[in-house]
């Protein structure tokens, strides 16, 4: 009986316990970061956060990535004119041809990094790797761009060619940055699809017409001309490293190229036209048609904004 008495309370503990309720689980959330709007950075700042949620930061951290990582701060003077050129070839284009929603809340990083030439991985300038961009696995939901000493110098130039030499940084070869194929379009967009890998990864598929042609852990590419590179399957030299960075690669080239150039020049064997074929749906998927894209950055009337920004800067 004694026994009996025993277990009947402890079964009548364990009922009891089981019907305490836990304590609602908070989620922490960061306060919203606060910019200095008395300036004209800060106030860019706060509407480029308050439009897409999206922070800039300019002011360099090392440790953001790693204690012996080195690179040139951005110099205020160039940053505002970067970020009124991104927000016209990459948020305004994005908006554009994908919808708001997309660029707002779903497809885009949620910091961008300016800096004023590359990042050094070495603790040294004068060795380690360089880059003057990064997205990806490494720090995958913030976007590095590099490159704004230059860019800065060249927005405000005045010269007879001036006019001419800014509109190539754009469209045709970035200052700066490694491959400069396109721009600073394409620079971004490359960059811009290391986040999207990252995310989403490369298509299913992508890497297999041109798998044997990876030169992994070499600078091999630098060598290889590009009708080369482009009778193995790949759009840039540059993406012959792995199949990541010719992912990249194959998204700034079709921005980049009008389609009578690609017919001609890339889509010249099986391997290159499946590829393309791949990328083209991978982005049409995410409701980022490329076409659409490279249409609205070629318009007379986007170019002519970019003319209005050099004015304003010169």
């Amino acid at each position: 009986m004694y026994n009996k008495l025993i277990l009947i309370i402890i079964a009548l503990t364990l009922f009891t316990a089981c019907k305490k309720s836990e304590a609602d689980l908070e989620a922490e959330v960061d306060p919203a970061p606060q910019f200095d709007t008395r300036t004209e950075i800060g106030r860019k700042q706060q509407e480029m956060y308050d439009r897409y949620g999206i922070i800039f930061e300019y002011k360099w951290n090392r440790f953001a990535y790693a204690p012996n990582v080195v690179a040139d701060p951005a110099r205020e003077e160039d940053v505002l004119p970067y970020i009124e050129l991104l927000d016209e070839v990459f948020f305004k284009a994005m908006d554009t041809v994908s919808g708001p929603g997309i660029t707002s809340t779903k497809e885009t990083p949620v910091r961008i990094l300016l800096i004023g030439s590359g990042i050094n991985y070495g603790g040294a300038e004068s060795f380690g790797e360089a880059t003057a961009g990064q997205a990806g696995n490494i720090q995958p939901n913030r976007l590095t761009l590099g490159g704004l000493t230059a860019f800065g110098a060249i927005v405000r130039a005045k010269t007879a060619t001036s006019d001419a030499n800014y509109l190539r940084a754009i469209y045709d070869a970035a200052p700066n940055s490694s491959p400069n194929d396109a721009g600073l379009i394409g620079f971004v967009y490359h960059e811009y699809t290391h986040y999207l890998d990252s995310k989403h990864q490369i298509p299913k598929g992508f890497e297999t017409p041109a798998r044997t042609e990876y030169l992994r852990g070499s600078n091999q590419y630098q060598s290889v001309p590009l009708a080369t590179a482009i009778a193995r399957g790949f759009f840039i030299p540059y993406g012959m490293q792995n199949e990541h960075e010719d992912f990249a690669t194959y998204v700034q080239t079709m921005i980049w190229k009008t389609q009578a150039v690609l017919n001609s020049t890339y889509l010249t064997n099986n391997a290159t036209r499946e590829k393309y074929r791949l990328v083209t749906r991978y982005f049409e998927n995410l409701n980022i048609p490329i076409d659409n894209l490279k249409a609205y950055l070629n318009k007379d009337s986007v170019k002519d904004r970019l003319m209005q920004l050099k004015r304003k800067y010169e």
